[in-house]
């Protein structure tokens, strides 16, 4: 296994949630075993674009230096990067800062990046993950970028605080789930308990039933395990039919390769939470099954 240093960047849509995407999806190359803050910098190379939001992470896998940088075009295609000219607008780029401590020059792969130390939009979010980097800012060096400033400083208000007026408003709403994830992909999901009527018991068209119900059923939600694209499988499940354990209800596409999301065990689906064609992310409900 190789420690990676991977630079992240996006200035098309939303850029932060293009970063976060990119963020997720880098963990099905191995292990992320730090991930920087988000910084927004000005472009670089060539003015009148959008600002960017920068970030990196520490990537440990086992993808050798070539297969890596293939690896992290797949994603960028995945995520939706086109062609476009040199230091020009993109949706995602995902760059080799450096691999461990090799140096490498092939046609198309330098490690370490070349301009890394010229580039603070590279050197700042490095400097979070990586304490040899945090003082290149005194060594010499002389980056050619403007300003590049977290969107987040460390020291921000209290994280329980920030958790506390998320719960109230969940409560304070007739939402059913509220998920919050940060820039490592760590999730908490918040879900109000669901009262499920047994087969044949009264309850509305999923059989979801009031605070007055006599029994309760327990619900399974399934998950995505990984991000990609979501296909519902013809004829698309309806709430209120009996499934069999292992039927397939969906498939997650992701690099070209179809995943199937299966119930795991046999019991009354409940709840469709996707829809056709729709991005998910790892860790997102899907399906709510109600067990026999």
């Amino acid at each position: 296994m190789t420690v990676a240093a991977i630079g992240i960047g996006s200035n098309q849509g939303d850029a932060v949630a293009n970063v976060n995407a990119a963020i997720g999806a880098l963990r099905r190359l191995g292990a992320l075993t730090s991930v920087s803050r988000l910084y927004r910098t000005q472009p670089w190379g060539v003015e009148g674009q959008p600002d960017f939001i920068n970030a990196a992470v520490l990537l440990e896998t086992q993808l050798a230096p070539r297969k890596l940088l293939e690896a992290l075009q797949s994603l960028e295609a995945e995520l939706g990067r086109r062609q476009t000219y040199r230091w020009g607008p993109r949706v995602i780029d995902l760059d080799i800062l450096y691999y461990g401590e090799e140096r490498i020059e092939e046609p198309g792969l330098i490690v370490p990046h070349p301009l890394m130390l010229e580039r603070q939009f590279v050197l700042a979010p490095l400097a979070d993950i990586d304490s040899r980097y945090r003082d290149f800012d005194r060594s010499g060096y002389d980056p050619q970028v403007g300003e590049c400033t977290p969107l987040m400083p460390e020291e921000s208000d209290d994280i329980t605080q920030r958790v506390r007026r998320f719960v109230d408003a969940f409560e304070q709403t007739d939402l059913i789930g509220l998920r919050i994830s940060d820039t490592n992909g760590d999730t908490i999901e918040l879900r109000r308990a669901r009262r499920v009527a047994p087969q044949g018991g009264q309850g509305d068209a999923n059989g979801i039933v009031s605070d007055g119900a006599r029994e309760d059923v327990p619900v399974d939600v399934i998950k995505a395990n990984l991000v990609g694209i979501a296909h519902l499988v013809k004829p698309v499940p309806a709430p209120g039919v009996q499934l069999d354990e292992g039927r397939e209800l969906a498939y997650v596409e992701a690099l070209g390769i179809r995943n199937p999301v299966l119930s795991r065990r046999a019991g009354r689906l409940v709840a469709v939470l996707i829809e056709d064609g729709a991005s998910v992310e790892y860790g997102q409900p899907l399906f709510e099954i109600a067990r026999p």
